[in-house]
This record gives C-alpha cells, structure tokens and sequence, in this order.
C-alpha cells in the first residue's frame, strides 16, 4: 500500500478514473474537441522547450565544435523521457502534481521546502528576458548591440519580463493561454526554420548535424569548457524542474484524475474553474486497470510522438543554422550570442534575413519566458494549497489569489535580478549548471515516490526506473565536472 502522507498534507479522497479520449469518427466539431484532448502537454512543452538554450548555444557548441556533441542532446531527451513519463503517471493516479508528491514523502515538507528552494536559484534569473532583449536591440540599432548599448538592453529585458505576466492574466484556464501561445510560437519558428534549413543549408550540413545526435562518446579536440556542454544538456529538452510541470499541465488538462481534482484559473474569466485542495485517487479493480492502461497509452504518445521528436527537431534546425552560417566562431560574448546569426545570414542572402532571424531569436525565447514564469508560480501555488491549514477552506476558484501573490514577489526579485545580472551568456550558462543538479536530484525523488506513493500495479516498468537512475547519474554526472573544472576560476574570484 502506498505509504501513509506527512500529517501537514490532507490524505487523499476516492473518485473515479474517467474515461480516456478516443480518437472521434462523429461530426466535424467532435472530432475538432476530441483531437483538441487527445493533444497535451507535449506539444506545449515543445513549444515551451525551444527557447533560449537552442538559440544562444548553437554558437557556442555546434559552431564551434560541429555535430560531434549532439548526442548530449540524444540522452538528454531520452533520459527526460523517463522523468516525464513518471511523473504523468503519479498526476494520472493522484490528480496532484509531482511537486506535491514530493512534499509528501518522508521527512516532510519543511525538508523539501528548502531542499527545492535551493535549487530553484536555477531557475530564478529570468535569463531569456535579457537574451530576447538582444534581437530587439539590433532591430533598433542596425547592428548588433555593444557594450556601451547596456542600459538599452537592460531596459529592453524590463519590458520584455513585465510583458510576459500578461497572457497569464487572461483566458479562464491558464494552461489553455499557454498551449495558445506556445502552439503559435512553434508554427512560426519552426516554419521559417524549415525553409531557411531546406533552401540554404548544404547538404553536408544536413549530414554534420543529423548523425551528431548518434556520435556517442565523441566530445570535442583539446581543451574546452566543460559548463558549456553542461549547459547545453540542461537546455536540450526542458530541463532542471521545468520538466516537472509535465505533471502540471496534465492535471491542468484534465488527464487521468486531474479531471477530478481542477485547475489554476485566470485572474480574468476564470470564475468556474476551481482546484481541489487535496488529490483523488481510484479503486483499482477489472474495470479501472484497462482504462488506466489506455491512460499510459496516451502519454506514451504524447511524450514519444510528439515531445520527444519535437525537442529533437528543435535543436536540430538552429545547431544546422549556426553551422551553416558562424561556422568556427569563438569567444562569443553575451550580446553576440543572441543575435549573431542573424548578421551572417544576412551578409550571404539579403537584409531582409537580417529582420527575419532577429525576428525568430525574439520569438524564441520572448515567449519561453512565460512559461517560466508561470513553472515557478505553479510549483509553489500547488504545494502552498495543498500542505497549507490556512488555505484548506479557502474555496477552490481562490487558488489564483496565492499563484499571483507568487508572481508579483517574482515580478519584484526579476527586476532586481536583470539589474545586478551579469552578461547575458554568463548567466544562461550558470542556470544551465545549476538546473542539471535539480533534474538529477528530482529524478532520484521522483523514482522515490512511484515506489512508495503508487500501488503496486501501477507502478512503472525496470525500464522507466532505470531511466530514471540514469537521469540523475547523466546530469549530476556532468554538472559535477563543470563546477570540478570551474572551481579553481570561482576560488580565485571569491578572493579577490
């Protein structure tokens, strides 16, 4: 039996499992509803997903060392494949999100509570706002931004960060704004991906990059920096505790018992949509073990037909980009980075690909931002609502007064951080590092409750646990080596 939860979390209540969609073969609308359900977190997540990581470190790795490091991204996906697949198993079950299972666990919340705090300084500096502020700088200057262009970047990152609250303002359901955006943003960079990959990458480029995501073991000739490859792997995928959102968004959706138990409305047109305060779990018995297999079917799909090729299709186009077009760059500062494709496109193919590609580095990373926001106000709005005896009779439509309570101290922190942030590479790389500790340790928890929280028979597979101890040994592996490497340089610093 699962085992017994922390007195501060309320005990789960019994419902029953609903049916799983299935594909409709009725009028034009049902199937339109019905293929609108079917579709979940993954296509979202990839949308999420393609940010500033594939952007910013195409320069800085298949640039500088070709396809040889692709294959980082190859286990990086496959390792988060199994992460993500666990933790929409325990949401499935319980109607809760992974984050809250976590808390559940032995030796409690206040334990976790600052165990995971200390992990989200990772994913507290909002990177993506001062790297999109950098495409937005060229646009108005006609080159790329320097040094002495600080205070229009910075100003530029402040907009871009108090823009991104907007679209969680609205929309009822703040997980339907976000598949909004992220499917829009993802049909537009993709297709102008596409065409400038079909019609200006060579095909020896074609060849460079695609087999680097089966060169296993090969890593680049003579010295490097390790904390780029080890940001690299963060990005390729999700990364750090975005990938627990996974488990979010499938209750969000309605998947499995996240249907019985709600979620976060909108500050605006959100009155009906309530949050449970505790999850549901079902009876298991011969009528709910066969739907809940077809539940599995669904996020098997969702994860290996659609996230996992997306995320491998969205390293693949801009590292083919960056190879193409900044071949043999190096000491790439942090205003280039963002930007510098755009310049080198433009000198062989025409200014009007100087708009464009700023255009798309915007759209990549511009939105990411929104997601992350909205990853690290949920995170806590869910334990908060759940673990809190204050919050246990506040009625369920109120649980989006504590999610924005929670970003409006983010809005404040984010301001302050932009302002004393280093160079904007300097500071992706860092959250990179530290998000590869978090992914690895949360793997680790995450195998920890699908053996101690779920019931026997729906517990996954040796194969997924597996997964699971080779995400943690691959990310705390090589962030391990990072920091080993960077010691000496951070000692050095810290004395001076």
């Amino acid at each position: 039996m699962p085992a017994a939860a922390p007195p501060q979390f309320p005990a789960w209540d019994r419902d029953q499992l609903p049916e799983p969609p299935a594909p409709a073969t009725a009028a034009e609308s049902t199937r339109r509803m019905r293929l609108a359900s079917l579709i979940g977190p993954g296509l979202l997540m990839v949308g999420a997903n393609i940010g500033g990581g594939e952007w910013l470190f195409g320069p800085l790795v298949t640039a500088q060392f070709g396809g040889r490091v692709l294959w980082l991204a190859t286990v990086a996906i496959l390792m988060q494949v199994a992460y993500n697949l666990s933790v929409m198993r325990y949401t499935l079950y319980t109607g809760e999100t992974i984050f809250v299972g976590f808390f559940r666990t032995w030796p409690g919340p206040r334990f976790w509570t600052g165990f995971y705090l200390l992990f989200e300084i990772g994913s507290v500096w909002p990177y993506l706002s001062s790297n999109a502020a950098v495409p937005l700088a060229a646009v108005l200057l006609g080159r790329l931004p320097a040094a002495a262009d600080g205070g229009l970047v910075r100003s530029l990152s402040y907009g871009i960060f108090l823009v991104a609250f907007i679209p969680l303002i609205f929309g009822g359901k703040i997980y339907n704004a976000l598949e909004r955006i992220m499917v829009t943003k993802l049909a537009i960079i993709l297709s102008y991906l596409l065409f400038v990959a079909v019609v200006f990458v060579s095909p020896a480029t074609w060849w460079e990059i695609g087999s680097g995501f089966f060169r296993f073991g090969s890593v680049p000739e003579g010295q490097f920096n390790w904390a780029t490859l080890a940001a690299f792997s963060a990005v390729a995928g999700a990364g750090g505790l975005t990938n627990s959102a996974f488990s979010n968004y499938a209750r969000d959706k309605g998947w499995g018992m996240g249907a019985r138990a709600g979620a976060i409305p909108s500050a605006i047109g959100g009155r009906t949509i309530k949050l449970s305060h505790t999850g549901k779990v079902f009876d298991l018995d011969e009528t709910t073990l066969p739907r809940w297999r077809r539940w599995l079917g669904l996020i098997q799909r969702d994860q290996l037909l659609l996230w996992a090729p997306g995320c491998v299709l969205g390293m693949a186009l801009p590292a083919m980009f960056s190879y193409e077009f900044i071949r043999g760059v190096s000491n790439v500062d942090g205003n280039s980075a963002a930007a510098m494709s755009a310049q080198a496109i433009a000198a062989r193919h025409g200014h009007i690909f100087w708009f464009l590609t700023l255009l798309c580095g915007f759209l990549i990373m511009a939105p990411t931002q929104v997601s992350q926001l909205d990853n690290i106000a949920r995170r806590w709005t869910d334990v908060l609502w759940i673990g809190s005896a204050r919050l246990k009779n506040v009625d369920g439509h109120k649980v989006k007064y504590v999610y924005y309570a929670i970003l409006a101290v983010y809005a404040v922190w984010g301001l302050v951080a932009l302002r004393i942030t280093p160079n904007p590479l300097v500071l992706a790389m860092a959250t990179g590092v530290m998000w590869n500790f978090a992914l690895g340790f949360s793997a680790l928890h995450t195998l920890y409750v699908m053996r101690t929280l779920l019931p026997p028979p729906l517990r996954p597979g040796l194969l997924q646990y597996l997964g699971l101890v080779a995400c943690a040994v691959f990310y705390i592996g090589i962030s391990s080596i990072a920091f080993a490497q960077q010691l000496p340089a951070l000692r050095k610093w810290l004395s001076e």
